[in-house]
């Protein structure tokens, strides 16, 4: 999955929407077989079903546009692109190996992801976000949380 980099958002719709063309050109070129969309208002609100639209037209565009460019760019050996990929690559690994030591849960909680933590016992995904009458079951649920953990 490719997700746009939401957090460079400014608000500024102008701005906004050459971000995710650009976001979305990277995606045609590179082959992303799913990909997340970049909303314009995203920095300023809740997208409304307009800001979405406009998004899948963003998108749609540059998709057709542009399908087959990736086929025809190729990158200077040792020019800007390749050193700064290898670099990627360098830190990616090295961060993979550190959440193989330390555990998947533990990275999260430190906030390994985009600067964004997530604490092992907090937030409202584990119980959910909202009510439940006495006696509610999910069967679901249940084999899930038995499976992870005889994983």
């Amino acid at each position: 999955k490719y997700m746009p980099p939401t957090k460079y958002k400014t608000g500024d719709i102008f701005r906004s929407n050459i971000q995710d063309a650009l976001f979305n050109l990277t995606g045609v070129i590179t082959g992303q077989s799913i990909q997340l969309l970049g909303m314009l208002t995203e920095a300023v609100h809740t997208p409304f079903i307009h800001d979405r639209a406009l998004s899948i037209d963003n998108a749609k565009y540059i998709f057709k546009a542009a399908r087959d460019l990736g086929g025809d760019i190729s990158y200077k050996p040792g020019g800007i692109i390749q050193k700064r990929s290898e670099a990627i690559l360098t830190e990616t690994e090295q961060m993979l190996k550190k959440i193989s030591e330390e555990g998947l849960m533990k990275a999260l909680s430190r906030g390994a992801f985009a600067s964004i933590a997530r604490p092992i016992d907090g937030g409202k995904g584990a119980d959910g976000v909202i009510r439940k009458a006495d006696g509610y079951r999910n069967p679901f649920k249940e084999k899930m949380m038995e499976e992870l953990k005889n994983a």
